[in-house]
């Protein structure tokens, strides 16, 4: 038996708008999953410079800043090395912290470098129920101490803001908001932070967990970008099934109906 097809059926408004519905959709699912790809490649990249930078041999603050000054996304990842005294009065705490499996409270201590300027050290975290600050049984070591470690940008300001620290000294922050930081800590606060490894001198007693390094993944943007390639082609495929039924099924009928009337 042959085959016939009634074309004009697609030229009906409600196949008309059954295609542009059913393209539409193909078309925004292909965009993201076009998308996902463009993440993915972010996600690539970025991994890449976080490999280079961390793999690169510590140098001096000093000469760091001296090739990049104080551009802290360029100095971000860097090793690091830095001379100066802590300043444990003013030390401050960040509590309910989740690194991996590092949970507890993360404690930073304000360093006055060698040229005048603050830098922010972030110490580690300590257990939950540490009291402080100062913290108690992890204090930092007396006189000049140096410290090493990855740079780091600080965080993003909390979106419901900081409360206003009583007293005027600031003991506790949801964020590493390093503009909220400079407000209340006395001096030239440094536009970046240093996520302590390594102090010489060690502290007198017991010495904070170090934030662990980042883990380089690439996600799941590969995941999500094949799911929403293939939405499109069953969307796509799903469209020419219902159009090739209808063309088809049009020409049957006509032709049924042809023949009963002769």
């Amino acid at each position: 038996m042959t085959t016939s097809f009634n074309w004009a059926v697609l030229r009906t408004p409600r196949w008309i708008a059954a295609s542009v519905v059913a393209l539409s959709v193909a078309l925004l699912f292909g965009t993201l999953g076009l998308w996902q790809l463009d993440r993915l490649e972010e996600r690539r990249s970025r991994n890449a410079t976080v490999e280079s930078r961390s793999s690169e041999p510590t140098r001096t603050l000093e000469g760091l800043r001296g090739e990049y000054g104080d551009d802290r996304d360029t100095l971000r990842y860097r090793p690091a090395l830095a001379t100066g005294e802590y300043r444990p009065d003013d030390e401050f705490f960040s509590i309910g912290r989740v690194y991996g499996d590092v949970v507890g409270t993360l404690v930073a201590t304000p360093l006055d470098l060698l040229d005048g300027s603050v830098l922010i050290v972030v110490r580690g975290i300590v257990p939950a129920t540490t009291p402080g600050p100062p913290a108690l049984g992890y204090e930092v070591p007396e006189g000049l101490v140096a410290v090493s470690g990855r740079l780091d940008d600080g965080e993003a300001p909390s979106r419901i803001g900081e409360s206003d620290p009583p007293a005027g000294t600031l003991t506790s922050l949801s964020r590493l908001d390093l503009a909220y930081i400079d407000t209340w800590v006395d001096g030239d606060v440094l536009p970046f932070t240093l996520l302590l490894d390594t102090q010489r001198p060690k502290g007198p007693a017991g010495e904070p967990i170090p934030i662990p390094s980042e883990e380089l993944t690439e996600g799941s943007h590969l995941g999500y970008a094949v799911q929403w390639f293939a939405f499109s082609i069953i969307a796509l495929i799903g469209l020419g099934a219902l159009l090739y039924r209808a063309v088809t099924t049009s020409s049957r009928d006509s032709d049924d109906a042809h023949g009963f009337a002769t």
